[in-house]
């Protein structure tokens, strides 16, 4: 699962755009949110949409958000015109069957085969590792609430060399599902004390994180209040969870590096592979 007990939101599929010197070349972005707004997130920022933008876009960028909950996905035609794909968290499960969760399957299938860059986050990141040949289920150590220090490997040493990565890199958690089984040629980015995959990557256009780099404390702690209220966690997780934050802040400038490092292509192994491809191109 990833963000909780969710409450229903009217809005429907928004596009954001902002005005650039008609030089400049702007990047096209899609958000697949796959839960709907909570009350609390859609008063305090807007919905899930600007919580993202907040973490992930730049100026002069055309950011757009489809409700993949709701069954709203971008056509073949739509998703040609974007550089790139984000998959949010959602109270669903990622190994579930529900048809908008088959649709979004089938989807980022199709995606990758285009050569589109995807990044999944939480139920995103289960949906990714899924959609690619793995398999995802319930963690057997149960919910990981609050900020956890995750470790990343020395795959992620090299693929973020520009960043040097520190050992530990908090960040806030909100699951109690887990990705079993990486898919065919996929590779572990980071780990930690409860989860065996906290990051992993396929190639240079499919990264997942487990983990919440764009949720804050408030955010956290308001959905742990819903999930208090109805029953779904106890009272001993939520005051882990505030703890957790006692010892340790998330990193949220270090995340923003990576998650958009990796969503807009600025990694030197995508770079050199873009070259590659322009260099193949110029030769046919």
């Amino acid at each position: 699962m990833g963000m909780g007990p969710v409450e229903n939101a009217a809005s429907a599929a928004v596009e954001a755009t902002a005005v650039v010197p008609p030089a400049a070349k702007c990047g096209s972005y899609a958000l697949l949110q796959c839960g709907e707004d909570s009350e609390y997130v859609r008063k305090a920022y807007g919905g899930y949409f600007e919580v993202f933008r907040a973490l992930l876009a730049e100026d002069g960028e055309r950011w757009r958000v489809y409700r993949a909950v709701r069954g709203e996905l971008p056509t073949d035609a739509e998703a040609a015109g974007f550089d790139g794909f984000v998959i949010s968290g959602s109270c669903s499960d990622a190994h579930g069957d529900e048809p908008w969760i088959l649709a979004l399957v089938d989807l980022i299938r199709r995606l990758l085969a285009a050569g589109k860059r995807i990044l999944g986050v939480c139920f995103g990141h289960q949906i990714l590792c899924r959609a690619l040949g793995g398999r995802t289920g319930r963690s057997t150590k149960g919910w990981d609430i609050g900020v956890s220090c995750i470790h990343p490997t020395a795959a992620a040493a090299r693929l973020f060399a520009p960043l040097k990565l520190p050992v530990h890199m908090p960040v806030i958690e909100f699951h109690q599902d887990e990705v079993w089984e990486l898919p065919p040629k996929a590779e572990v980015l980071a780990r930690s004390d409860k989860t065996g995959v906290e990051m992993f990557r396929l190639g240079d256009r499919a990264m997942g994180v487990q983990g919440h780099p764009e949720y804050s404390k408030d955010i956290l702690m308001s959905i742990a209040d819903r999930l208090l209220q109805n029953n779904l966690i106890l009272d001993c997780q939520v005051d882990v969870a505030k703890a957790s934050f006692d010892v340790r802040q998330p990193d949220k400038d270090l995340w923003k590096k990576v998650c958009r490092g990796f969503l807009k292509g600025r990694l030197p192994s995508q770079q050199q592979s873009q070259q590659q491809n322009k260099q193949q191109v110029a030769v046919l």
